[in-house]
Formats: C-alpha cells, structure tokens, sequence
C-alpha cells in the first residue's frame, strides 16, 4: 500500500481521504494536515461545519483537548472509516474514534483564525506505517513497504 499526499496550505503535508461516520450518516472527502506532534486525528472546525456533524449526536469530552491556543470543546466521532486512493486501489483505515473540536472565539478576527486551521492526520494513523516527507523532491508518501 501506497498513500501519495501533496504539499498544500502553510508549505505543509496533506493527504486526502473519504471519511465515513455510519451514525451520522457521513461520506464525505477531507483533507488532512500530517502532524506529528497531534497524538491522535483531528476534525477541526471548518470541516466540521463542512460534514455538518451534529454535536448534539456525539459525546462531548469532560477534559476538552488542550493545544497552544489552550483547552478547547472536544467530541468523540465514533467508528469511522478513513479511504485514501492508493495506485492499487482504495485503502481502508478504521477508526475506534476521532476526535471533533469545535473552538469558541472570542471575536470575529480569532473566529476567521479559526477557520483557517485544517484537520489534523495523527500519530494514531501514522505510527502504523511508513512516513517519507521530501519536500525538495515534492514528496508525501505513507506507506507500508520499503521505501525506493
């Protein structure tokens, strides 16, 4: 399997995939920031909005997330389906759970910030495969064979 991203929004790796939620009734595409230092995947705002996810449908962390902006609302996504094209075909990624934050800005400048910030792709995905981030070669490759 071979997963071939792009370099895209702040000279930064994305990857693209097809996110399924059978309890909201989610089939939609998203692209997601390859981050390293996310300990698991992230919906951020504008995506969620995008999905029209339902906060009301899913359960809502007691302790938030805490990022650099500080601690925000945090909601559990749960069983989700991640597709991502290959050159073999589609590959499936399944998901006990994502995580779906949904900031409240405090003025209409912080709120356009905010929506600015992409999903995040996490290390609950990468830590199961390869990552090779080349961005003199303009390449994003997650893979689970041996790098050429």
């Amino acid at each position: 399997m071979r997963i071939a991203g792009e370099w895209g929004r702040f000279d930064a790796p994305y990857l693209e995939a097809v996110l399924v939620c059978e309890k909201l009734n989610i089939q939609q595409p998203v692209k997601l920031l390859i981050d390293t230092g996310a300990s698991a995947t992230h919906i951020l705002d504008s995506d969620a909005k995008r999905l029209k996810i339902d906060f009301s449908q899913i359960t809502q962390l007691k302790h938030g997330t805490t990022g650099i902006g500080g601690v925000v609302d945090t909601f559990v996504l749960p069983s989700v389906k991640l597709y991502f094209r290959t050159a073999e075909g589609v590959h499936e990624e399944s998901f006990q759970e994502i995580f779906v934050l949904r900031h409240q800005p405090k003025n209409p400048e912080e709120e356009a910030r905010i929506r600015t910030l992409p999903s995040l792709l996490g290390r609950d995905f990468l830590n199961r495969y390869e990552l090779v981030l080349d961005r003199r070669k303009d390449r994003v490759t997650v893979t689970d064979e041996d790098a050429p």
